[in-house]
């Protein structure tokens, strides 16, 4: 009995001591946690910085629009016929005047032929009439009839060759052809298009832009395009035609920039986006694009703040961040204006953003860069 009640001791007293011991164990590591944490200071995030700059820029309008053929014409006999010969090739450059395509003329020919006959023999009456008329040999009204028969004569040839040319196509202006539709020997009905003409240079660029900006448009003014088809590249018209009424439904005017399109690199129908120059400079704030943060709560960038000058051991001080909302406005290439938040002589972070929190310590690192040095001007 009394060896079962020392046992029961021991056992309560092994009990007491482990859990005492993991108890205290628990105790020392939330100590010791505490500790760390409370005089834990994180490493410094190394991010890459730039300057906020003032620049001068061109104010701009910017807008999409379409690329359209100053003259365009679907060709078509103005008579039905049977092709007798196309004298052209598809996508051909031709110049006004050029013979296309010839209709059947045969019996229309011939009627001319026989025409041409009645007006040299009319002719010849008349002369005879007119000269016996100066000796008085001939009544007035027969010489009146015979320069009437003449004239009719003249004007039913001249009707006959009419005919005979519209049995031809010919090229109304200079361009380039499209695709040919018809082929030789086939029987064409008046007003059956044959291929189309489009002038090719210059071309127009159509677009419209919100009466607003009606006081930014003028004649001359500069206008640069860029097209899918050619990424990177960018085209410099001028504004040719201001429509001097506002849409009264869109409350849009529409506007057509003149481009030379020497090189035909524009097609009309093409789709691009363009830039607008207006006659003003302006004054703005700017930061590279990559340092503003987007989203729906509002855009921020993360500001660069020095170490107090005046604290003890400041030397060994680092730089720290704070976050700010900004409105951008105005953007030239890889730089975006900041109409409210900020100011020139401030610095912005650019890269790291993702890593950072109120106030972080950092690390400038700029010898990597993917934004334009601080000097550069868009």
């Amino acid at each position: 009995m009394k060896l079962l009640k020392n046992r029961y001791w021991i056992v309560l007293t092994g009990a007491i001591i482990v859990f005492g011991g993991l108890w205290g164990f628990n105790l020392y590591r939330e100590h010791a946690i505490r500790a760390y944490f409370r005089h834990y200071v994180p490493p410094p995030v190394v991010v890459a910085t730039s300057d906020v700059r003032s620049f001068r820029w061109w104010r701009v309008i910017r807008t999409v629009g379409s690329v359209q053929a100053v003259q365009t014409v679907a060709l078509s006999p103005d008579l039905s016929g049977q092709v007798t010969g196309i004298f052209f090739h598809s996508g051909q450059f031709v110049r006004r005047g050029t013979r296309l395509l010839g209709l059947n003329d045969a019996q229309e020919q011939a009627t001319l032929h026989s025409l041409e006959a009645t007006v040299l023999l009319d002719q010849l009456q008349y002369q005879r009439q007119k000269t016996l008329l100066r000796g008085n040999l001939t009544a007035r009204s027969s010489y009146d009839t015979a320069r009437a028969a003449y004239l009719s004569a003249q004007a039913d040839a001249a009707s006959e060759k009419a005919v005979i040319a519209n049995m031809q196509v010919v090229a109304p202006f200079s361009g380039r052809l499209g695709i040919r539709l018809v082929n030789l020997g086939q029987y064409l009905t008046a007003g059956t298009a044959i291929t189309t003409l489009t002038r090719v240079a210059p071309l127009y660029v159509s677009f419209h832009l919100p009466e607003q900006d009606i006081d930014r448009l003028y004649p001359g003014q500069v206008v640069r395009l860029s097209l899918p088809a050619y990424p990177g590249r960018f085209f410099y018209g001028q504004v040719a035609v201001i429509n001097p009424t506002v849409n009264s439904t869109t409350r849009l005017i529409h506007v057509l920039a003149r481009f030379k399109n020497t090189h035909e690199w524009l097609k009309p129908g093409m789709f691009g986006r363009l830039m607008v120059r207006s006659r003003h400079r302006v004054r703005v704030t700017a930061i590279p694009r990559i340092a503003v943060s987007y989203s729906l709560y509002g855009d921020t960038v993360w500001v660069v703040d020095p170490p107090p000058a005046g604290k003890k051991f400041s030397k060994n001080l680092l730089p720290t961040v704070r976050q700010l909302f900004v409105k951008p406005g105005l953007s030239h290439g890889e730089w975006v204006a900041i109409t409210h938040g900020l100011a020139p002589g401030m610095e912005v972070v650019t890269q790291g953003q993702t890593k950072l929190h109120k106030g972080n310590q950092i690390r400038i690192n700029n010898q990597i860069r993917v934004v334009p040095q601080p000097g550069s001007r868009p």
